[in-house]
């Protein structure tokens, strides 16, 4: 095998020619000294990389060839050594050229540099801003108006008869900016090829630009091929100064089906049938200007449903006039008409399977979001194949091989998951199209734009599944249990927000299906590279799918290493959306685990601590109530990366000096002034509650109900079971409202240090809310025993206006109050967001 990779790298390529094939010498006298002719060397070496099919090197659409996943094998080796071997020696010819037209000075500034990529940059960044320095500043002869809307001059687009409108703008335009003599030709352009011609050349693109943006798709092509401004207004004055000479015969044509025009808007179906009778064209032929068809016009109006139904008994179908048929299925299908496309299947149902500009009737009603004629459509193409799976010979399938793949990626985008669902489980599924990775990626991104981001927890509506696994070992009693257990989540599942989420979760669950697929087939493919699931991929983590991020790295392994984005790797990705489903996937996945150290960012000097101290997208803020609580989400972010960094990454700067601490400050400040303002506004509120609820305990507790015993000093009432509830809960109101005023008390005066907000804060905050309910509670138990002891003692019915009317403020507080502690007692002690793949339920 050896002699043949050997005679491959000898030969070149189309792609990486080789060094035989090109005369050095060939290189002109010109040498770039570094001063001022780097606009004239530029052009020079260009010219001579073009000629030798080059530049591909230098602008780095040619990269060198990188080993993946199939050159570990011995046969995927040496075709990696075949394609790196002719790259290494085109990018040698190349860097010897452009090495060879370098002054000594110059060549210099580039020793070290390997590759003619980095040569050829690093030119560039030494000597353009030397040469480019006087050009950006533009001149009063070639003036650089960076900042023109034209839109603002032109509102109209060239067109066939307003020539003289549009010139009348455009004059306005080019002559308010100092720029008429580069379409009237008086700035010529200048002789010599210096900054002074680059300037001209600069100002010609820029009028260009602005004619060019005042051109219909078909104005345009009239003059894509001309190079200057002067050329191109000379030319649009020749064709569209004159108009065109009118079309009477065309018009004369067509004036003789005004009357059936008029018909078929009222629906004057006799009025038409004697025109038809009289001329048999006009029932397939254009019948106005505009290419519309009898049958056309018709279907736009949705009111005259008999009359369509008359014209297509009119109108006899053969194979000969489907092409015309199908632009009027496509017609009915965009414009909503649901009638006049059955009419339409059911003239003939070959129909279904005649496309129109590359769109089957099924794919125009996926693209156009009509989900009913969809249906009707997707059900009449499945019964007449059923009926007979003849029907499509000699005409495309919808179902099957790429016409398949084509449906399946519009049904996706369209939202028609159960669709695509069932496209996937066809027991000829749909075909990829191997020459076209765009769509394939639409395919897999897509999905996960609709998908929900239900998690895997419990299921709702696999509870039946789980009850059928049960094993043998149960005894009677836990089956039966079992049975009501699943009996009872089918009855749950009619409430309205529990069959939502169970409708969210099949959604989901069959979304999860078509990307399984998609991936599966896309790994089939010879050259099955991140082109395909790049862009899906960061999407998912994005939107903290890791279900997405699972299938995907599993099928291709070594995506979590190649995916980038923007050159941050889908760890720092994880990081800075705060999206920890994705994140404890990623660190907890055994396999690339180690890597997670090993890969260095391409867009900065920021480490994974870097990245986590930043502050977190607003979105992803705004899921967290309060200033307090968003506080202390980003500490615990900042912490957990903490934890997986190493001392020295701990204390590491970025290229702006700063350590993570730092820049976690930086970010935050406001954040932390927001949340000392949210804590001390509660704290301020509550702590006037707490006050309150302290005078009137202490003061009833002074005031006995019933009075005392002048003799003897004790209450009256002691003796009674409703007195000793009276006591205990004033008692506690009063023990409990004094412990919450103090807490609140030490929450306005609090340092508000960043760290507080991590624990102190917030605990302090959750004892106190504690124990203000508790004291609320109490109070009102001692204030219903009052009532009781007062006027209830020989009538205990009264007691059960009391408890009601007791209950109901404290019912209203844990409505009110109560979400806002379970997010803070969670928050604060609960198992956190961070967690191992066990706590997920990520399953293979």
């Amino acid at each position: 095998m050896a002699p043949s990779t050997s005679k491959s790298i000898n030969e070149g390529s189309q792609q990486n020619p080789s060094t035989s094939n090109v005369d050095v010498a060939s290189v002109d006298s010109i040498k770039l000294d570094g001063q001022s002719n780097y606009v004239q060397w530029q052009k020079q070496m260009l010219s001579l990389i073009d000629s030798k099919e080059m530049r591909g090197h230098i602008d780095g659409t040619v990269k060198e060839p990188q080993m993946t996943y199939g050159s570990k094998t011995r046969a995927g080796a040496l075709a990696y050594a075949t394609k790196h071997g002719d790259w290494k020696k085109s990018d040698t010819v190349v860097r010897e050229l452009i090495l060879g037209s370098l002054s000594e000075d110059v060549k210099g500034t580039v020793v070290g540099l390997e590759t003619a990529y980095d040569i050829w940059n690093a030119l560039k960044a030494n000597y353009y801003t030397i040469t480019y320095e006087k050009m950006e500043k533009g001149s009063i002869q070639y003036p650089y108006p960076s900042h023109v809307n034209a839109a603002s001059f032109v509102s109209i687009k060239l067109g066939k008869s307003n020539y003289v409108s549009w010139r009348k703008q455009m004059m306005t335009l080019v002559s308010s900016h100092d720029m008429l003599g580069f379409v009237n030709g008086n700035i010529k352009r200048p002789q010599t090829k210096d900054t002074e011609d680059l300037m001209w050349a600069r100002s010609d693109a820029l009028v260009q630009g602005w004619i060019y943006g005042s051109l219909t798709e078909d104005v345009m092509a009239t003059i894509v091929h001309l190079n200057t401004a002067h050329d191109v207004w000379i030319t649009l004055k020749e064709i569209y100064s004159t108009p065109p000479a009118p079309l009477s015969g065309v018009t004369n044509d067509f004036d003789k089906y005004i009357e059936l025009r008029k018909a078929i808007d009222t629906g004057d179906w006799e009025k038409a049938e004697v025109i038809f009778n009289q001329h048999e064209k006009a029932l397939i032929d254009p019948i106005d200007q505009n290419g519309n068809t009898a049958l056309r016009i018709a279907i736009g109006n949705k009111a005259n449903i008999i009359f369509l139904e008359k014209l297509l008994n009119q109108i006899v179908f053969n194979k000969g006039s489907y092409q015309t048929l199908a632009k009027v299925l496509r017609y009915a299908i965009e414009c909503g008409n649901d009638v006049a496309v059955k009419k339409l299947v059911q003239k003939d149902v070959h129909l279904l399977f005649v496309e129109d500009d590359a769109y089957l009737p099924l794919v125009t009603a996926a693209v156009s979001s009509r989900r009913n004629i969809f249906d009707y459509l997707f059900k009449a193409c499945k019964h007449n194949i059923e009926l007979n799976k003849n029907v499509t010979d000699g005409y495309i399938n919808p179902f099957v091989g790429k016409a398949g793949f084509t449906l399946l990626t519009y049904t996706i985008s369209a939202g028609f998951f159960d669709i695509a669902y069932d496209l996937v489980k066809n027991d000829c599924p749909p075909e990829l199209p191997m020459a076209n990775h765009i769509d394939i990626e639409e395919a897999l991104y897509v999905p996960i734009e609709n998908c929900c981001d239900t998690r895997n927890n419990p299921d709702i509506e696999n509870q039946e599944t789980n009850k059928a696994n049960l094993g043998t070992w149960k005894s009677n009693v836990d089956s039966v249990t079992e049975r009501i257990y699943a009996e009872f989540w089918k009855a749950v599942r009619h409430v309205p927000h529990i069959k939502r989420l169970h409708e969210d979760k099949v959604k989901h669950n069959k979304v999860l299906t078509i990307l399984k697929f998609i991936c599966k087939e896309v790994s089939k493919l010879e050259d099955s590279g991140p082109e395909y699931y790049e862009k899906a991929l960061i999407l998912a983590v994005e939107n903290n799918i890791p279900e997405v991020i699972e299938h995907i790295t599993k099928r291709f392994p070594l995506s979590i290493q190649n995916t980038r984005d923007n050159g941050y790797t889908l760890y720092e990705l994880s990081i800075m959306y705060r999206s920890e489903n994705a994140y404890n996937y990623l660190v907890h996945e055994k396999t690339y685990q180690e890597d997670l150290h090993h890969q260095d960012s391409l867009s900065s000097d920021d480490n994974l601590l870097h990245m986590a101290a930043k502050l977190a997208p607003q979105d992803k803020l705004n899921m967290v109530t309060g200033a307090a609580l968003q506080m202390q989400r980003e500490l615990q972010w900042f912490e957990e990366v903490r934890k997986l960094v190493s001392t020295k990454e701990r204390e590491a700067k970025n290229k702006e000096k700063k350590t993570p601490i730092m820049v976690f400050k930086n970010e935050h400040e406001d954040l932390r002034k927001k949340g000392e303002e949210w804590m001390k506004s509660t704290a301020d509120s509550y702590t006037i509650t707490a006050a309150l609820i302290v005078t009137i305990v202490f003061a009833a507790a002074i005031t006995v109900p019933g009075g005392t015993n002048g003799d003897t000093g004790k209450a009256i009432y002691n003796t009674k079971p409703s007195f000793k509830v009276f006591i205990v809960s004033d008692a506690i109101s009063l023990f409990t409202s004094t412990t919450s005023l103090l807490l609140f008390l030490s929450i306005l005066t609090a340092r508000y240090a960043e760290e507080d907000f991590l624990y102190k804060l917030p605990r302090r905050l959750i004892f106190a809310r504690v124990m203000l309910f508790v004291s609320m509670t109490t109070m009102l138990m001692a204030f219903g025993a009052t009532l009781y002891i007062m006027s209830g003692q020989d009538n205990s019915l009264i007691l059960i206006p009391i408890v009601m009317m007791t209950c109901l403020p404290i019912i209203s507080f844990m409505t009110l109050q109560l979400p806002l502690l379970v997010d803070l007692i969670y928050s604060t002690y609960g198992h956190g967001i961070f967690g191992n793949l066990s706590t997920l339920g990520i399953t293979s």
